[in-house]
Order: structure tokens, then C-alpha cells, then sequence
């Protein structure tokens, strides 16, 4: 949801008149609206939000103004705000699809994918060779298809979401887990998310016609947590393993949603207690003495696309190394890191700024030691 949402974002501009037509608040208004699309790229949504403020203060007649605006209040989960400013877009502009297109993830954030559909349906109507949009409207249809007779279970932080009375207790079970995922995960990182956190149980069949999710997968977070959960009628070793995984996924999407994905993955595997065993440390060296261990910059990317064993390397090499800075620097720096990267900053000065060296040098340590 947020990857589409921020594709959006990258591809936006704004409209300007001819130079001869410009008057001095047009200027401003130009010269904030551009200051505000620079911020939201970077990551830091306040800020963007006052620039889009401020650029409505001088002309608030622009249907672009008001999308942009809706777009940052959105990003800051100011929902109230975020609808209100992306409705006053559409009143200025009905044709204005990214209007229609934030208001239907709006909404599916709300998990009304019915109203969320009929919002991406109309933005598909207006533009109807976007891939994305109907790629995104085609996604919902299924989640509505799958989760029409859904039971539903709320604690104070998570909904979770599933098939058929018999899974209640599957679904308590999944509940207590997770509650012990919030304590643990956040007391180490000092941060406990204050929004309610959405959890859907599948079948397998479901899971993989919901979300295309690559064969080797064992569950997903891609805003709400996705698991394929079947027959489970005690708590395993491998469930909470499995749910500590993804709870972390989500506490780090709720910090930033600029990780890089070795570090996210890192982590993840970090916080579910998978260590790596002697048969894993013989592969590391392997790669290391075949002078193939990528560097970090390689891994910041989805591992989505990967391979069964192209995947089982990078998240090995990604707990390697994110095992390797808590060891080396503890894991409040990491926390550190989370937090430049929601200020904005790339990876690389996230990592200087925290621990006191270049990405390069930390880099380096990190290889030495895997030989």
C-alpha cells in the first residue's frame, strides 16, 4: 500500500503557467509547492505539509495544492484532514485522479475496501492505462472477495481478521502473541506504535491468490500483517517465531518507511531469535572467499523478485550484518539509525550520523568479521 502510495508521490508535479502571466504570490506559490514536493520525496511529511500550507495561503484555488496537502496529512495519518483537503481537490477538479486514488487508501486503511474500491474504480475510469491503479483496484477486489465472511477480534492494539468460528481460537491464540511482539519489541527499540495494527489470517490458497507472494514466503506486512494459517489449534514455536517477524516489520514501517530492506529484514529475524548456526557461518565464509558478499547498497531493495536461493542468501547476509551492528554498537543505535531515516536522511549518513563511522567502514568491519 504505502510502496504504491509513495510511487505516486514520486511521479507527481505541478502545473505552472507561462512566466509572462505570473504574479508575485503565483511565484511563492510555485516556489513553496516545489520546496513541499522535495520534502514529501525525502520522507519528512511535516514539513511538506507547513509548505503546502504556506502555498495556499498565497493562492487556494489550485485543485494540485489541496491534492498535495491531502497527500502529506495522509502520510502523517491525519485522516480527518487528509479527506477533507483531497475532497476540496475534487471540488475544484472532479477529474483529479490522485484525488480519488489517496481517498481510496484512505480508506483501505480503514479497511472499508468497499468504499476504497469504489474510490480506485473512479480513478481508474479517468485514467484507465495506468497499470498501477488497476493493478491496486484488481488487489482490493481480491482482499473483498476473500474477507466477505471474515470473523473479527480487537484488543487495544491489533484487529485481527479470519475465516469460520472455528478459528477463534486460532485467532486468540495469534492475539496473546502478538500482545507479547508489542512488550518485547518495543521495549528494546523504545517504541510502541499507537495505531491499531490490522492482522489477517488466510489459507494458503487464499494467502497466495491475495497477494502474489513469492513461493518461499511464510507470511507478509505490507501495512497490515498477512499470514497463511491453517489448522493451528495451539501455540508453536514456529508461529511466534513467524509473528514476531512481522510485528517487527511493522513497528519499523510505523518509525519510517524509508528502511532499507537488509536492515528491515535484519531485524525481523533479529527479533523472532534466529541465530546463525555453524552450516549458515560455513556459507558466509564460502561467499566471503568467492568474493561475492554484495554490499549493502545492493540489498537496500525488495527481495520480493528474488529467487528461493538468491532469497535465503540476503536475508541470511541481512541478519548477518544487522546482528554484527548490535554487537558492535548496541541495539539503541540501531534505533537511532530508524529515527535519521525518518528525518530524511539516506542510509548511508543514517549510519555515519549514529554509530560515528561511513557506511564504508561499517561495511567493511562487518565483512572482516564474517571471514
Amino acid at each position: 500500500m504505502i510502496i504504491f502510495a509513495l510511487s505516486l508521490i514520486a511521479s507527481m508535479t505541478i502545473s505552472l503557467c507561462p512566466v509572462y502571466a505570473r504574479t508575485a504570490d503565483q511565484n511563492t506559490y510555485d516556489r513553496y509547492m516545489r520546496t513541499g514536493l522535495e520534502q514529501m520525496k525525502s520522507g519528512d511529511f511535516e514539513k511538506a505539509r507547513d509548505s503546502f500550507e504556506q502555498a495556499l495561503d498565497y493562492d487556494d484555488t489550485t485543485s494540485n495544492g489541496h491534492l498535495n496537502l491531502g497527500i502529506a496529512y495522509y502520510r502523517l495519518r491525519d485522516d480527518r484532514h487528509a479527506e477533507w483537503e483531497l475532497n476540496r481537490a475534487l471540488e475544484i477538479n472532479p477529474k483529479e485522479v490522485m484525488a480519488y486514488a489517496f481517498l481510496g487508501e484512505l480508506y483501505y486503511r480503514k479497511d472499508d475496501l468497499e468504499t476504497a474500491a469504489s474510490y480506485l474504480e473512479k480513478a481508474v475510469a479517468l485514467n484507465t492505462s495506468s497499470t498501477s491503479l488497476r493493478a491496486r483496484l484488481d488487489r482490493i477486489r481480491r482482499e473483498q472477495k476473500a474477507e466477505k465472511d471474515f470473523n473479527r477480534d480487537i484488543t487495544g492494539h491489533f484487529l485481527t481478521k479470519y475465516e469460520g468460528r472455528q478459528k477463534i481460537e486460532t485467532g486468540r491464540i495469534v492475539l496473546r502473541i502478538l500482545e507479547d511482539a508489542y512488550s518485547d519489541v518495543g521495549r528494546e527499540l523504545i517504541y510502541y506504535p499507537d495505531l491499531e495494527i490490522q492482522v489477517i489470517l488466510y489459507s494458503g490458497q487464499q494467502f497466495k491468490e491475495v497477494t502474489d507472494a513469492p513461493g518461499w514466503s511464510g507470511g507478509l506486512y505490507d501495512g497490515k500483517i498477512r499470514l497463511p494459517i491453517g489448522g493451528i489449534t495451539k501455540e508453536s514455536p514456529g508461529l511466534r517465531k513467524l509473528l514476531y517477524h512481522e510485528y517487527t516489520h511493522a513497528v519499523v514501517r510505523a518509525i519510517t518507511p524509508r528502511c532499507p530492506t537488509w536492515l528491515n529484514e535484519g531485524l525481523a529475524q533479529y527479533f523472532e531469535g534466529r541465530q546463525i548456526d555453524s552450516h549458515q557461518k560455513q556459507i558466509l565464509q564460502k561467499i566471503v572467499r568467492a568474493g561475492k558478499v554484495p554490499s549493502l547498497k545492493k540489498l537496500e531493495g525488495s527481495f520480493t523478485g528474488l529467487a528461493s536461493n538468491q532469497a535465503h542468501n540476503a536475508y541470511l547476509i541481512s541478519l548477518s550484518a544487522v546482528r554484527y551492528l548490535i554487537d558492535s554498537y548496541g541495539i539503541f543505535r540501531v534505533k537511532g539509525i530508524l529515527d535519521e531515516l525518518a528525518r530524511g536522511a539516506d542510509t548511508g549518513n543514517s549510519l555515519s550520523r549514529t554509530i560515528g563511522i561511513s557506511s564504508e567502514e561499517f561495511e567493511r568491519g562487518w565483512k572482516m568479521s564474517l571471514e
